[in-house]
């Protein structure tokens, strides 16, 4: 898979690794112009600035979202200031990798969750962020354990209400930025219903009908 230039997934503040003459660093992307330049922290050792003339070649990765990018370029020049930067052209071409086995679609749905194990079957809120035909993704107040198993129920506009579909967390993160839903967690579809299967299906088939109809 590769990208065009203007798909390039890139953030402020993304940690990528650089490497350049066998030496590899990990640095933050600090700005970009599509097509032309990305600005980069300008790699040190010790405390010492790693020398980069113009045009040295250099091979940059990171991994967002499941999708592990990959791309050479060379350098167009340094700044050894008190803000210290790279800067590199722009790829013509970029080799991409999904580690993601489910393709995940955005969401913004409110949930209702208990966890089996609590006796008193507490109902607790959350939003689910993205949906995948392999399991959901969504943040929370209450914090849950890795393997605990949970019954889900939430209503997908146009496509139909889950009813306390079971799933297994399988990973959990904390947003520190977020004061009502700081925790961020992925769980997987457990005995996944038949009812559940249709609706998530049609969500994911809607979603790429979207996407078509964007591109067009």
């Amino acid at each position: 898979m590769t990208f065009k230039k203007e798909e390039l997934p890139l953030s402020m503040g993304q940690k990528v690794t650089l490497k350049v003459r066998n030496e590899v660093f990990n640095v933050l992307v600090r700005g970009w112009y599509k097509g032309q330049y990305i600005i980069l922290d300008l790699p040190k050792v010790g405390s010492d600035y790693f020398r980069i003339v113009p045009q040295t070649g250099l091979q940059i990765h990171f991994t967002k979202e499941g999708l592990f990018v990959n791309f050479k370029s060379s350098s167009i020049l340094t700044f050894v200031q008190s803000v210290s930067l790279l800067v590199v052209e722009y790829p013509r071409t970029v080799d991409t990798h999904n580690l993601r086995k489910h393709e995940r679609f955005k969401a913004n749905f409110m949930i209702n969750f208990i966890n089996e194990i609590d006796s008193k079957k507490n109902g607790n809120l959350g939003i689910i962020r993205d949906i995948s035909s392999g399991g959901i993704l969504f943040t929370h107040s209450r914090q849950v354990a890795k393997e605990d198993r949970l019954r889900f129920s939430f209503q997908i506009p146009k496509c139909g209400d889950v009813q306390e579909q079971l799933v297994e967390v399988r990973n959990i993160r904390k947003n520190p930025k977020s004061q009502n839903s700081p925790f961020v967690t992925g769980a997987k579809w457990r005995d996944i219903s038949s009812e559940t299967e249709t609706i998530i299906t049609n969500f994911v088939q809607m979603r790429l009908a979207e996407r078509r109809n964007a591109e067009r």
